[in-house]
């Protein structure tokens, strides 16, 4: 059991390596899309295409790696504030809720993904692209933080509890 979630860990860090390394072409696309312009070089009217792609799959690919440090937005004030007992039940609650949601989320997903698949079809703009590329990050990455809900529940490691190293602590 420890190799598998070895895996799921090194699967996880590569969705936020390929979701960070995505975010800087993203910011390198737009500098040289408005170099271009601004130099009156032309233009590069597939580059916003392909950032919209490339926020979709940020998204989609970050947000397991973000599950995973803890390292997403939160409010704990209440939670801070309870007895440790109530604490551990109110974060038991609200991965059952990020189960749910995502699980809801996956079999959508999934289920479009499969039928455009089978559908064959395209999306005709600058560049073409089978649209089931793009749907398939859904339930991927609806499928991979519904693991790590599991994990935190049996793990117990608080929903607030950030594991990321901080910049100011010396950190990356």
């Amino acid at each position: 059991m420890g190799f598998i979630l070895k895996l799921f860990d090194i699967a996880l860090d590569v969705m936020g390596a390929v979701s960070a390394v995505l975010l800087g072409l993203i910011a390198l696309g737009i500098t040289t899309d408005i170099l271009v312009r601004g130099f009156n070089l032309g233009s590069l009217p597939w580059m916003i295409e392909l950032v919209e792609y490339g926020l979709v799959a940020v998204t989609f690919l970050g947000a397991p790696w973000v599950l995973k440090h803890s390292a997403h937005v939160s409010v704990d004030i209440v939670v801070e504030n309870l007895p440790a007992g109530l604490r551990r039940i109110v974060e038991v609650v609200a991965n059952l809720i990020g189960i749910g949601v995502c699980a809801v989320i996956f079999y959508y997903g999934l289920r479009s993904t499969i039928e455009l698949y089978h559908l064959d079809t395209k999306i005709f703009r600058i560049l073409t692209i089978k649209e089931w590329w793009l749907f398939a990050l859904v339930p991927v990455s609806c499928g991979a933080m519904i693991l790590e809900f599991v994990r935190r529940i049996f793990r117990g490691r608080p929903a607030a509890e950030p594991t990321v190293p901080d910049i100011a602590d010396g950190g990356f």
